[in-house]
């Protein structure tokens, strides 16, 4: 569900902040309400234990140092709030301007940090691994507004929505949270604490005598959606009041769960974050409004039955035994295994694993597939001379074959990247050399049995035997694997190929064809300049040459160089017949169709940044329409579009934007964001049947403070946010139909590939739709010598000096991921199974306790499952397999 919304509907400070600031009638008193507790939550690496609760000052200082504050408001219950004001006495640098935001669990000034409230009973902040900014900042239903720094005196003065004074009145709220706009961390500013007895913070407010409308009760009040973890509450909201409390029994709902009354429209509330006990019994759920001033409506009442856990079916799954006499110097492995080149195991494999695992006894090969599936092998073959190898079956089946690389990793040499497999290859007795075989079976295969083998020509032949199981796999992914990459190569012929690979692992490359440095005038927008198929280049000039007030671009290069990938008929013969890409970078972006620092009057609030030039906005849409109005009539409705700001930019640096708005960091960053989302509805608009996506990769979820709020926009998630702030972004799945994605850094090649299997089920599960493995072109080749995180695409070139594209043994591992999942897709929709079920299902064969690695704070994470057994994801694709075929 998209929403559109008018651009000039939505003011400088958004729209709710508005309606939070809005004055009320004439001021009855003012009063001043102390601060009571106070503390600079620290939220860096390796400091997040820390306490700053009896400093004398606070420090305040971008994503770092959020202070909370929380004040004693007994003089002002049963009063309604005009207006307030948050007074600070400026300690070190200066503040331009904060973020308030209320907090949604009780704290303690002592013992709370980034990580816990320190309040007896309460876990972390409110539930298991809740940190400060999931109770903060608008995230768990809390209130925000954006304040501007006045300075008067050597104090700050801050508007603080009447609203927030009014929840923390009630005592829905626990104080304010305070976040700096700018994310400037070469200097530390602070305010002095409530320890500073003359300098000591206070809250000013300015009361009326307006009369609070009594509240009245919610209604139609629906329990659903009920299992071993949580509930959904659904009711229609009150035409009066302002706040709900809820109580499951006795036990409160915490705040973080509850939304503020928005009169008279459906809302949900999840019941969740109680006691265990709660199991096996009937409940009562009271709902009672409050109004501004404490008045009460009567209890609205519905019952349910809280179930007792209940036994996921588990199916028992074995493999045939081990067989008596192992063929010698042969070993069969799935191919998501590896051993180095001396035979030494990559990660944790049982002892007898090379000629005794889920698809190998020592002499035969036993896999199962469903229809239109892709089943690999992978051959470590030992001998003393040179052979040749083939794999051949009874039926008439496509199989690919490969010899892998072995590549100095770690101090080992492992194999990762894939060649064509020669006609002959030279055996050593002490020396495993790698072979791959993908099997494709048919999507008309019936169910039963093919029959084939491995024949080497020294005699030795391995018998395969695939059972075709009696479902098929869709053709289009359900789950996406998105390979990113940088620049285009230098034809379409090479563009090609390298999607041809990726759709052969059911995945697709996506490739950003434009520069960080494009805002200027005079610079390069986009870097579409491919040589076409005709042996012409694409007209870069003249498809970056738009001029202000254009109502289209260029679009005849573009077309013929991507029109058979956007439209599928580049896979017209390929296994899974013509699909298009659910993923395609289009070259919209702040500086393109204008650039965009000749229209920017500096203003870092994107919103009153092109006040002067409206050409500027108008361009952007209306060329996004006109590329929409393209889309159909080329017919590339199935193709995932994207309209995505890739750019790190700042202020000063006046060839970027003057925002980041890849992983974005600062409050403006996330409020340009928006300012952009807007046009992309608006020129998106009229596209029905067209599929654009408006893009966000984000690795602060946590920090949006409001302004992405409502939107349903695909969110490319860093693996470390999904990790740590996976609920704010469920959430936001559930409340407003938000796409997720995942993205991350495949593994190292001396690590298992296992993990990118662990990965993408452990997002899933979640429910994010999608993973997006970073820099997957290796373009220099050099991931062909030296192992190479990044590489799993590498530009080679053949005998004759051509450019081809080879592939890395670790896109067997995202197919095998990708399969897996499409698997538990047909068993969820099966079996009518909700997340929580499928959570339990997987569990009860793997275990996905991840840790995320990074290098930085720039990275994205690599994520790592240290007790991942490879006999388990067997296992559970089996258990799966056994339950789609009953």
């Amino acid at each position: 569900m998209k929403r559109y919304l008018s651009m000039d509907a939505v003011p400088p400070l958004g729209l709710l902040s508005l309606i939070l600031l809005a004055p009320t009638s004439a001021a009855a008193e003012t009063i001043i309400l102390p601060v009571v507790k106070d503390n600079s939550i620290v939220l860096v690496d390796g400091e997040w234990s820390e306490n700053a609760g009896e400093q004398g000052r606070l420090r305040i200082k971008g994503n770092q140092h959020i202070v909370a504050m929380a004040f004693d408001t007994s003089a002002i219950r049963g009063r309604r709030v005009q207006q307030a004001t948050l007074v600070c006495v400026q300690g070190e640098h200066s503040i331009s301007g904060v973020t308030l935001s209320t907090i949604a669990t009780e704290w303690d000034e002592k013992h709370s940090n980034g990580l816990t409230a320190g309040t007896p009973g309460v876990v972390d902040w409110g539930y298991p691994g809740a940190r400060f900014p999931a109770v903060s900042g608008g995230n768990g239903w809390t209130l925000t507004a954006q304040a501007d720094s006045r300075l008067q005196d050597g104090n700050y003065e801050w508007d603080v929505a009447p609203d927030m004074v009014h929840a923390m009145a009630l005592g829905i709220a626990h104080g304010l949270a305070i976040h700096e706009h700018d994310a400037d961390y070469g200097r530390n500013p602070t305010i002095f604490a409530r320890e500073q007895s003359a300098k000591k913070p206070y809250l000013r407010v300015t009361l009326d005598d307006q009369l609070e409308p009594p509240p009245s009760a919610a209604s139609d009040l629906q329990i659903s959606g009920v299992d071993e973890e949580a509930a959904s509450l659904t009711l229609v909201a009150p035409t009066q009041g302002f706040a709900y409390e809820v109580f499951v029994g006795d036990l409160p709902l915490g705040r973080h769960n509850i939304p503020r009354v928005i009169e008279g429209e459906t809302q949900v509330i999840p019941l969740r974050d109680l006691p265990s006990p709660m199991a096996g019994a009937t409940h009562r759920v009271r709902v009672i409004t409050l109004n501004r001033t404490g008045q009460r409506s009567e209890a609205a009442t519905a019952e349910f039955t809280w179930p007792k856990p209940t036994a996921i079916a588990k199916p028992t799954v074995s493999f045939p035994p081990a067989a008596a006499h192992p063929i010698v110097d042969v070993a069969v492995i799935p191919v998501s295994d590896k051993y180095d080149q001396r035979g030494d195991a990559v990660g944790s494999l049982p002892k007898d694993y090379r000629t005794h695992n889920a698809i190998y006894d020592g002499q035969r090969v036993r896999l199962r597939a469903a229809a239109g599936e892709v089943v690999g092998i992978q051959l470590l073959i030992r001998g003393a001379q040179s052979v040749s190898v083939a794999v051949e079956f009874d039926d008439p089946l496509r199989v690919d074959l490969h010899q892998a690389v072995y590549v100095a990793a770690n101090g080992r040499l492992i194999p990762d990247p894939l060649l064509p497999l020669p006609p002959n290859i030279q055996l050593a007795p002490d020396a495993d050399q790698s072979l791959v075989a993908d099997i494709f079976v048919p999507f008309d295969a019936l169910p039963g049995q093919l029959r084939g083998s491995v024949n080497i020509s020294d005699g030795r032949t391995i018998a395969i035997d695939v059972e075709v199981l009696p479902f098929s796999l869709p053709r289009q992914a359900t789950f996406v694997c998105e390979m990113n990459s940088y620049g285009l190569p230098d034809s379409v012929e090479q563009y090609d190929a390298l999607q041809r690979i990726a759709y052969d692992h059911r995945l697709h490359a996506n490739i950003l064809h434009y520069s960080h440095n494009t805002a200027a005038a005079g610079s390069r927008k986009s870097n579409l300049d491919m040589r076409l198929k005709s042996g012409q280049r694409m007209d870069n000039k003249r498809y970056d040459d738009i001029q202000p007030g254009a109502t289209t671009a260029d679009w005849g290069d573009f077309t013929k160089a991507f029109g058979p990938f956007l439209d599928g008929s580049l896979f017209e013969d390929g296994h899974r017949g013509p699909i298009a890409p659910p993923g395609f970078y289009l070259t919209f972006h702040e500086s393109w169709p204008l650039h965009c620092r000749p229209y920017f009057n500096g203003d870092l609030d994107a919103y009153k940044a092109f006040s002067a030039h409206p050409e500027y906005a108008r361009t952007f849409v209306d060329v996004l329409a006109s590329f929409a109005k393209l889309a159909h009539d080329q017919s590339w409705n199935q193709a995932g579009f994207q309209v995505y700001l890739n750019n790190k930019g700042s202020l000063s640096e006046l060839t970027k934007a003057p925002w980041i708005l890849d992983e974005p960091t600062s409050y403006w960053d996330y409020r340009a964001l928006r300012f952009y989302g807007e046009l992309t509805d608006r020129g998106r608009r009229d596209a029905t049947d067209v599929h654009i996506d408006y893009r966000i990769d984000i690795s602060r979820p946590e920090f949006c403070r409001g302004e992405l709020d409502g939107r349903d926009d695909l969110w490319v998630v860093a693996s470390s946010a999904f990790k740590h702030y996976r609920r704010l972004v469920t959430d936001r799945i559930e409340r407003d139909g938000l796409q997720a994605w995942v993205y991350g850094t495949s593994n190292q090649v001396h690590e298992s590939n296992r993990n990118l299997e662990a990965w993408a089920l452990d997002v899933w599960k979640e429910g994010a739709s999608g993973l997006v493995p970073w820099q997957t072109v290796d373009k220099d080749g050099s991931a062909l010598e030296q192992a190479d995180q990044l590489g799993l695409f590498i530009y080679d070139k053949s005998p004759s000096g051509e450019m081809v594209v080879r592939h890395s043994l670790r896109l067997k591992a995202y197919r095998e991921a990708q399969q897996l999942i499409e698997y538990l897709n047909l068993l969820q929709a099966k079996r009518g199974w909700k997340r929580s079920d499928m959570r339990q299902f997987i569990g009860q064969y793997v275990d996905l306790d991840a840790t995320v690695a990074k290098v930085d704070e720039a990275d994205a994470g690599t994520s790592e499952y240290g007790r991942l057994s490879a006999e388990g994801i067997q296992s559970l694709k089996h258990a799966a397999a056994q339950l789609l075929a009953e």
